[in-house]
């Protein structure tokens, strides 16, 4: 199928597949932020490309220094066909391009690109599926640390789908207010790992839910024992997570899902945005670890 789809009449050129990234930091030593999470959007989108017959190429840019003109200029200048959003770096961040250039698809929810669509992992469901393991396993006051950068960046469904399921199953004695940390940035500062303990020790979860393992690194330094003590659970579990039970997000997968979106505009000389938002949600796996009984 990849030859047939090779040998259809491109005007004598295979169509590019780009996959455009914005997590990356001109300023620091260390340019591809989070790149466990990137490079696995790059095999899955690369793979399902290829599998197609398309060619492909991947464009890092950081938007304190690339306007979208350039971006733009670039993008064409490169013969972009389809087009790939990853997730951007900042929820609040802005990319606007003449998307009436390229057959485009995003990952993941971009505000002010309502009419592009979108695949992304169904976070409502999978923090219902979390919940309903933890339960299983005998957990009763189940503690979610979050915070403002990622709640936007899920659309709040992370928020939706904790607290319906805590006023659903969970006995009222039992359940744990959530923490939310107002910061923008990914990384916490002292100020929020404190409040993260005096919440700890005020509301004495059993299991805590959280994005990343960092926080449980704070836990560990503090003398506290896992699963001893407390379980703890990453929402987005990679190799990077040391060893945490966690959520498996299907990165790779929602990459392929996004080429086939493109790949399908493309066949169809459909670009830019649609009339109607349309999105996608596919479901990760639970990740066995050390840190939950």
């Amino acid at each position: 199928m990849a030859q047939i789809r090779k040998s259809k009449n491109w005007h004598g050129t295979t169509p590019t597949i780009g996959l455009l990234s914005t997590w990356i930091d001109e300023q620091r030593d260390t340019k591809r932020v989070e790149w466990h999470i990137q490079n696995r959007f790059l095999i899955g989108a690369k793979r399902r490309a290829l599998e197609l017959g398309f060619d492909f190429d991947y464009l890092e840019f950081d938007l304190a220094y690339y306007s979208n003109q350039r971006i733009q200029q670039i993008l064409e200048n490169r013969n972009i066909s389809g087009l790939i959003l990853a997730p951007l770096r900042f929820s609040n961040s802005i990319l606007k391009l003449d998307w009436s250039k390229f057959a485009v698809a995003s990952i993941g929810y971009l505000d002010g690109l309502a009419h592009i669509p979108s695949v992304f992992y169904d976070n409502f469901r999978c923090m219902q599926y979390v919940l309903e393991n933890l339960t299983n396993r005998g957990y009763r006051r189940i503690g979610f640390i979050t915070d403002s950068e990622n709640e936007m960046r899920g659309g709040h469904l992370w928020n939706a789908g904790f607290l319906e399921y805590q006023n659903r199953v969970i006995d009222p004695k039992d359940q744990v207010p959530i923490l939310r940390i107002p910061k923008p940035e990914l990384l916490f500062e002292k100020i929020e790992y404190e409040a993260m303990h005096v919440w700890f020790k005020r509301n004495k979860p059993d299991v805590i839910i959280a994005f990343r393992s960092n926080i449980l690194d704070y836990f560990l330094n503090l003398g506290y024992k896992v699963p001893e003590e407390f379980g703890y659970m990453v929402l987005n579990w990679s190799s990077q997570t040391d060893g945490c039970s966690g959520y498996r997000q299907c990165h790779e997968e929602m990459a392929e899902v996004a080429v086939n979106i493109v790949s399908e505009r493309l066949y169809n000389n459909d670009r830019g945005e649609l009339p109607k938002p349309r999105t996608t949600l596919l479901r990760g796996d639970f990740v066995e670890g050390f840190t939950v009984n």
